[in-house]
């Protein structure tokens, strides 16, 4: 495994902490912005990584202080990456289906990173768009959208039952806009 240097990678970082807090018996699933930036090769850049763990502040305190990383508010931050981790308050839940399994994995030096599925990733920054009329998280969504393939059925189910179809055609409109075959 990799150590913590200036050249650690979002990947490489979240394969860290993940074996770290195994190593501790806390379970996590990569989330947020970090999940937007893998999926679209940087297109959008987090320099944070979300967790959802139901493992307890004190906890995951003390795993992350021996990986180097000391707790600063909500974040956690390391001397030597500029990249932070934050853990979010659980269950892990994208709008009113809480909580959800994640239905996503990367394998990282041999370390297998749970984590939000593209779709699921899309549908995660799309409740940001419906509840927030956040316009940055409507283009992550697409960024995703055009560099992975996702399940339109299921986001399309999702919208629904969160009572936003108006704000998933203007989703799909741009979708069309953007050339992408619809299915």
């Amino acid at each position: 495994m990799t150590r913590i240097s200036r050249a650690t990678t979002r990947e490489d970082l979240a394969a860290i902490v993940v074996k770290q807090l195994a190593e501790h018996g806390i379970d996590a699933v990569l989330v947020g912005g970090a999940v937007v930036s893998i999926y679209t090769n940087n297109k959008y850049q987090s320099n944070d990584l979300d967790f959802i763990s139901p493992a307890s502040q004190r906890k995951i305190e003390l795993a992350m202080s021996d990986l180097g990383f000391e707790s600063r508010g909500k974040d956690f931050v390391h001397k030597i990456t500029p990249l932070t981790v934050e853990f979010p308050t659980g269950p892990l839940g994208i709008g009113d289906d809480v909580p959800i399994k994640p239905e996503g994995t990367m394998k990282v030096h041999g370390v297998t990173v749970k984590m939000f599925s593209p779709t699921q990733s899309v549908m995660d920054r799309l409740i940001n768009y419906y509840l927030f009329d956040d316009r940055q998280c409507l283009e992550q969504a697409l960024w995703i959208v055009e560099k992975q393939p996702i399940d339109l059925a299921k986001i399309e189910a999702w919208s629904a039952r969160e009572r936003q179809e108006q704000k998933y055609q203007i989703f799909l409109n741009r979708l069309q806009m953007l050339g992408k075959k619809l299915k």
